[in-house]
């Protein structure tokens, strides 16, 4: 990753640093839009901690966090910030959560930093630059049959159990090695990079929940494309499939479309 862009990582340590220090407290919950949809202390403060340091760096670019909403500056440049991807893992204790910022210009995304705090773990990527974990190239499983795959469902909160159970439904059809369900879709992207599962479909999810961990996998050789096999578009409440290879995508397709 460029120099100009290592900041990025700092702020994400910064926010992860945070999230250290409050993980496996008995924090109080605040619901937003309905029970599942919730922030804690830990959420703002490790977004503070973020914020912090981008904004002394590059004083300039617009904000968009999930927390803090929209700021406009004027600029080309966006900052897709998710303080606490993985919310409720981090709340009953389990450390499959992380940090997650992207660096927009445009339309597109130029750089993406996932931080997973209590692991160490920074899985990062630069348009055209290739992804990293702790600086180590990454890529894609080459695992092309689907039985041996492994698949990650990600809904919105809106989702109702009814659609889960028929999209549940659908993929025993394709007898993938496993399907799961992490409740955190930027760490979903960052395995998917790093070869430990071939799949991950998505219904709606933010995108401040996957910005990052799109162009991490992209450039770790994926692919991401919506229901239809074109292009997806970076859209709130998009639904999409981000996947190793064209032949895990036509067997998924099967059950999507």
């Amino acid at each position: 990753m460029e120099e100009k862009y290592l900041k990025i990582i700092e702020a994400a340590k910064a926010g992860g640093a945070i999230l250290r220090q409050y993980f496996g407290q008995d924090l109080a919950i605040e619901e937003k839009s309905m029970p599942a949809d919730f922030f804690t202390k830990a959420d703002t403060e490790s977004e503070r901690a973020i914020l912090e340091v981008l904004k002394k760096e590059y004083p300039n670019y617009n904000i968009y966090s999930e927390e803090d909403g929209k700021t406009n500056n004027g600029s080309e440049y966006t900052f897709v910030i998710d303080p606490l991807d993985g919310s409720n893992n981090f709340v009953v204790g389990v450390p499959n959560f992380s940090v997650s910022i992207a660096l927009t210009k445009g339309k597109n995304i130029e750089a993406g930093v996932i931080y997973q705090p209590i692991l160490d773990r920074v899985y990062y990527a630069q348009k055209g630059k290739g992804a990293f974990l702790n600086g180590k190239k990454i890529s894609v499983s080459r695992e092309t049959d689907s039985k041996r795959a492994g698949i990650s469902y990600v809904a919105s909160y809106g989702h109702d159990a009814e659609d889960y159970g028929q999209m549940m439904k659908n993929l025993e059809t394709i007898e993938a090695k496993r399907v799961f369900y992490n409740w955190s879709v930027a760490m979903d992207f960052c395995y998917l990079a790093s070869g430990k599962m071939e799949a991950i479909i998505n219904e709606g999810c933010e995108v401040y929940d996957y910005l990052a961990g799109k162009i991490i996998a992209k450039e770790a050789g994926a692919l991401i494309l919506d229901f239809s096999g074109s292009e997806e578009k970076d859209e709130n409440g998009s639904k999409f499939v981000a996947v190793n290879n064209r032949a895990i995508f036509d067997k998924l397709l099967k059950i999507l479309s």
